[in-house]
């Protein structure tokens, strides 16, 4: 399956939009604590959403409430790990991203959650800078103590935004959203999941960016080989136009599985 047409870069793919959005979120917060900046994709309660395709009890994602490990990349103001703590998910939890001042805004929400006295008991979310097309995931998984992977790797929004950045990779001098799927793949553990969301691609498109075996030309420093598997989806409301059926989000799970 041949990957789309690349989207037209936009301010949305740079580091220094990120940084503004974030410090002016810091300002609003520290203004009214109460506000803990944008939800992405709220319009279509897509972190409910994805929250409760994990939390199913019927899915055969076998996932454990009690010990599954979650890794969220482009956290942003950590959100998403905060609704999946408050949904009693008990695992270790950290996002990263490569905004500082992100990492600054989450930290500053979790201090306050700390202080509350209905989640004080709860094991608290770690937020770390982290640039993933910069520095090598082995890297992050030894600094952070997480040698094998995580159970779920999560990403809600990240890839849209890479794939609006024009930056290219030096190594193959293709642009960095051809390079995100092999910086992805080492830092989900041998049988975890990978689940995406993203306004910007299909389901189709999603499946050729991400479903598979490792693509020509990719190189994640592991020579063990691997593929991305889809096992599942979130509903979302769909719409006809034209007579083409669609969604305004689409979220896949991948599960990474070894090639004997």
């Amino acid at each position: 399956m041949s990957k789309p047409t690349h989207l037209e870069p936009s301010e949305l793919g740079t580091k220094e939009y990120w940084d503004s959005l974030y410090t002016a979120e810091i300002s609003n917060h520290a203004h009214n604590p109460a506000d803990t900046g944008t939800v992405w994709f709220d319009d279509s309660d897509a972190e409910a959403k994805v929250i409760d395709f994990l939390s199913d009890p019927d899915s055969e994602l076998h996932l454990s409430l009690e010990e599954s490990s979650f890794l969220d990349l482009g956290t942003g103001n950590g959100s998403l790990l905060f609704g999946l703590r408050d949904a009693g998910w008990q695992g270790r939890m950290l996002g990263v991203d490569y905004s500082r001042q992100s990492v600054e805004f989450a930290r500053r929400i979790a201090e306050s959650r700390s202080q509350d006295t209905e989640t004080e008991s709860e094991k608290p979310v770690e937020f770390r800078e982290h640039d993933i097309l910069q520095t090598p995931a082995s890297a992050l998984l030894a600094d952070v103590q997480q040698p094998q992977g995580w159970d779920v790797v999560l990403d809600k929004g990240t890839f849209d935004a890479i794939s609006l950045s024009s930056e290219t990779d030096p190594a193959s001098g293709r642009r960095v959203s051809e390079s995100y799927r092999a910086r992805v793949a080492p830092l989900v553990r041998d049988g975890g999941l990978f689940l995406v969301t993203s306004c910007n691609w299909t389901e189709e498109e999603l499946k050729s960016w991400f479903e598979g075996a490792r693509k020509d030309g990719e190189d994640d420093g592991d020579a063990r080989g691997w593929r991305f598997d889809l096992v599942g989806r979130v509903e979302y409301p769909s719409f006809s136009f034209g007579g083409v059926k669609g969604q305004t989000i689409s979220s896949l799970c991948f599960k990474k599985v070894r090639d004997i």
